[in-house]
């Protein structure tokens, strides 16, 4: 009667040991699916898009050429166009103004993301700071709301459209 307690005792332990390596496999591929690469194209869509709509919304007429050089370096599309088409404009106004102006995403969004067509559709909160570096009581605070078209070109992340919202309204 004993004998097959100590081959039992052996069965469950493997058992046990595969059941335990099948639940570890299943929890280390749960972190690699769809999901998981979905989340990783929105938080790329995000950090893009915060990084290029401060630059965007940042002059230091010091150096404004090398700034409206990398405004195109991050534009895509008709956008792109758009801004190259103002640059003598651009150039005007930046050459009038005394301050550098330094914009902060302080809220942003991914409303829509297509990663197959590489499309996504973000919307965000910009303050927009000019005035003397340093000195908060000669400077002036603008607060900004867009709509941010982004399309994946060769591989990066762009702005494709740049739209600003009313205040205190969704997007339609």
């Amino acid at each position: 009667m004993i004998r097959w307690i100590r081959p039992a005792g052996h069965v469950l332990t493997a058992a046990a040991t595969a059941f335990l390596c099948l639940s570890l496999w299943s929890l280390f591929q749960s972190g690699r699916g769809a999901d998981h690469d979905l989340a990783a194209a929105r938080d790329e869509v995000s950090r893009t898009a915060v990084r290029d709509l401060a630059l965007l919304t940042s002059v230091d007429p010091k150096v404004a050429e090398l700034d409206l050089a990398h405004w195109l370096d991050v534009a895509t599309g008709p956008f792109h166009d758009a801004l190259e088409r103002d640059m003598p404009n651009a150039r005007a106004r930046f050459a009038k103004q005394k301050a550098p102006s330094q914009g902060r995403v302080t809220a942003l969004a991914v409303t829509a993301l297509d990663r197959t067509a590489g499309e996504a559709t973000v919307i965000a909160s910009v303050r927009i700071r000019t005035g003397p570096s340093g000195d908060a009581a000669q400077g002036t605070e603008q607060r900004e709301r867009y709509e941010v078209g982004m399309r994946r070109v060769g591989g990066v992340w762009k702005i494709s459209s740049l739209r600003p919202l009313p205040p205190g309204r969704s997007t339609p």
